[in-house]
Order: structure tokens, then sequence, then C-alpha cells
């Protein structure tokens, strides 16, 4: 019970943040100022934002945003980190050395900082997060998937692939490649969490996704000034992040908790 408990609330959000925009009746960008910090009652259940946007909509529209912002960063990490990490684990030596000192450089420098720099000489927009977050996120996943290729890599079953003239990319593809997907999916996961953090954190300071589109940093930011007198639309998105946060942790725990497959072919 307690295992499926991040997945449940994970998939709660997604669909509270998919299907509220759709349902609502609330056009969450449409400014109304008539109605402009309305407390929650029967039209508005959460009551409304400064310009008089449904909050309950706002926030849905501004999570699904979000949601999307941190999964393109996630697969494009992913991606990166699975494919560098298998090849430098496959071939060893100074392609895993390389692999080794760059991670190192990585992880020592500051990626918010420096990703908030970047970000702020760019144009704000989509393209300007994914190159401002993906250099550096990338490392978790390599040395995982450079860890779990080298372990499968000394089994019996890829040491006979080897043996009979197999292409490394064959092998990456067709022998080693499934049993990268749990350590990876497990990591990715965790990425994700990282990744949402990042992406609202850069919005929060200015730096995000330009308006009308917005996501719960962006909220919070704009909330902030009237956070004393209006607590209402600061709040509200900043316990949606909370909320998923809390969610991707558990199901990453979740997977990181699951018994591990036997890998076939190993050592006997």
């Amino acid at each position: 019970m307690r295992g499926r408990a991040g997945p449940a609330l994970l998939l709660a959000v997604v669909l509270f943040c998919l299907l509220t925009p759709l349902v609502s009746g609330h056009d969450p960008h449409a400014p109304d100022l008539a109605r402009a910090l309305l407390p929650p009652g029967g039209t508005h259940w959460l009551g409304t934002d400064q310009l008089g946007r449904d909050l309950l909509t706002r926030t849905a529209a501004a999570g699904r945003t979000s949601l999307l912002v941190a999964l393109a960063v996630t697969a494009a990490t992913t991606a990166l980190g699975a494919v560098t990490g298998a090849a430098a684990g496959l071939a060893g030596g100074v392609a895993d050395r390389l692999l080794g000192f760059a991670a190192t450089v990585a992880l020592a420098l500051p990626g918010l900082t420096l990703a908030l720099a970047l970000a702020g000489v760019l144009r704000p927009g989509y393209g300007t997060v994914l190159v401002a977050l993906v250099p550096l996120g990338w490392v978790n996943c390599g040395l995982v998937a450079r860890t779990a290729t080298r372990q499968v890599a000394g089994s019996d079953h890829v040491l006979a692939v080897r043996a009979i003239g197999a292409s490394r990319r064959y092998l990456l593809r067709r022998t080693i490649g499934p049993h990268l997907a749990g350590p990876v999916l497990t990591v990715a996961t965790a990425d994700f969490g990282r990744a949402l953090i990042a992406v609202t954190s850069l919005s929060f300071l200015g730096a995000g996704l330009p308006p009308p589109d917005t996501d719960w940093g962006g909220m919070v930011s704009e909330a902030t000034p009237l956070l004393v007198a209006a607590p209402g639309p600061a709040v509200v998105p900043a316990l949606a992040l909370a909320l998923t946060g809390l969610a991707v942790a558990l199901t990453a725990d979740t997977l990181r908790s699951a018994p591990a497959s036997p890998q076939a072919g190993g050592r006997r």
C-alpha cells in the first residue's frame, strides 16, 4: 500500500493539471479586475488572484506547463546521460575516464546559478530553459548508466556476444540496453523532481517562461508582493509544487526499493 502512494498521488496531480482547465469553464489567462482577490466560494472554489483569474484553473494550467517543461528537460538529460554513460562504460579506458572527469566538474559547479546566468542573457522561453538546465543535468543518469553498463558488460552472456564479433552499437541496443531500463528509470524519476524545482525556480526569479505562459514559480513570483494581504494566490501554487515534489520523491523511492530482476547470463 505504501509503495502505491507515490504513483497514485503523482497520477492525481497529473490528472488535475490536465483535466481541470478543460472542465472548469474559466479562462486561466483572461483577467477580470472586477473579481480580483475574491475569497473561495461556489463559483471560484479557491478564489481568484490579483487580476481576477480563477485560482484553481490557473494553478492547474500552470502545473501542466511546469510538468511538461520538467518532463522535456528530464527526457533530454536522460537520453544524453544514458547514451553517454553506456558508451563510456562499455568502451572503458579514456572514454570512461573522460566521463568521470566531466561528471566531477559538472557536480562541482553551481548548477542553478549557472542556469540562471545563462537564462538571463537569452530570450525567455522554453528553449532557453532547456539550454540552461540540460548541459549539467545529465550527470546523475550518466554515472548510473556507466556503472550499470560495466556490471552487465562482465556477464557471460555479453562476453559471448562480444566473442562472436558483435559491434558496440549492437551490444548497447540489444544486449546491454534492456538491463539499463530499471536503473535509468529510477534516476530519471528523481531527476524529474529536481528539474521541476529548477524550472519553477527560474520562473520565480524572472528567468523562466514569458507571459502569458506561466508555471507554479511564475504564479508565486507574481503574487509575492501581496503575500501578507492575500496569501492565497502565492500559497496555492506553492502547495501544489510541494505536493508534486512529495509525489515524485515517493515514486522514486518506490522504484529504488523495488527488487531488481535477475540479469540473464550473469556469472554463476
